[in-house]
């Protein structure tokens, strides 16, 4: 068992997800909340959404709903939206990230559109979507991403658990999610289309091992804040 406290994250104020009917319900929610014309400018779309919530999910550090749900709505947090309460929309979201995050605990990684590469780039918007989405997941956690992976290279605990491969593996993971959020650029880079399908076919596979890689950290600097604790 991890040492990690993995509770989902609560719900808050009197409206909760029940009232939504669950997790069906919180995405029929966020999509209708998110196609507002009310919502705030370059708020996210649903699919880009659910990449976002997936790659913050893995969490190589615990975090807070008051951290990364402004970036849903384009850095600002949604003023008064008639019918759309702050606490729906918070609970909502929570509702999502738990989903996502027991998916991210359970080396599972369900996607709810085709992820193969077509030359029509309508018939893969929503991969695209998606996994741009999950790059500015990682974005969020590009700080930490990039201090534990440093000490990973210099021998600190964490090199005891990580090999020093996880760093080229952390390589292949974005540049395989990088080439699905654009694939016309990976194209243009030099990408084969051969290649491309197959990044297309392994997007699931990725999301999984960034996960279990992330995951891996954060159990190493629960431990180690233990250690540290204890006289």
């Amino acid at each position: 068992m991890s040492l990690v406290e993995d509770a989902p994250i609560s719900l808050t104020g009197a409206e909760t997800i029940g009232d939504m009917a669950g997790d069906a319900g919180a995405r029929r929610f966020i999509a209708a909340l998110l196609m507002s014309p009310d919502c705030p400018a370059y708020s996210m779309n649903p699919d880009q959404l659910d990449g976002y919530l997936r790659a913050v999910a893995a969490e190589p550090k615990p975090t807070d709903i008051k951290d990364w749900m402004p970036l849903v709505f384009g850095g600002e947090l949604p003023g008064f939206i008639s019918g759309y309460p702050i606490d729906m929309i918070t609970n909502a979201l929570i509702s999502l990230y738990n989903s996502h995050r027991a998916q991210v605990l359970n080396n599972q990684c369900t996607l709810s559109f085709p992820y193969e590469y077509a030359e029509d780039r309508a018939s893969r918007i929503q991969a695209e979507q998606w996994a741009r989405g999950f790059m500015q997941g990682y974005i969020f956690w590009q700080d930490i991403w990039s201090q534990y992976l440093d000490e990973n290279q210099t021998g600190s605990n964490l090199a005891v658990i990580l090999p020093i491969s996880t760093n080229d593996e952390i390589d292949d993971i974005l540049a395989t999610i990088s080439a699905v959020a654009d694939a016309n650029y990976a194209l243009q880079t030099g990408v084969t289309i051969p290649d491309l399908t197959q990044m297309f076919n392994r997007l699931p596979q990725k999301v999984i091992e960034y996960g279990r890689i992330a995951h891996i950290i954060r159990s190493n600097s629960y431990a180690e804040a233990c250690e540290r604790a204890t006289p």
